[in-house]
């Protein structure tokens, strides 16, 4: 198991896990942020990290 923060180029993954959660927990009307926005809280104001658990 290796595991590695999230790249600039993972947003749109980053976006669809959030997603995919939320439709299971049946919140999928509370996803209101954007990928532009998740690049720029963690990439640029650096104020969220992903970390990624890859097999």
């Amino acid at each position: 198991m290796e595991f590695r923060f999230a790249k600039e180029e993972d947003c749109s993954k980053i976006l669809d896990f959030i997603r995919a959660l939320a439709e299971y927990e049946h919140l999928s009307d509370q996803v209101v942020a954007t990928e532009k926005q998740y690049h720029e809280w963690i990439f640029e104001k650096q104020i969220a990290e992903v970390l990624f658990v890859c097999e």
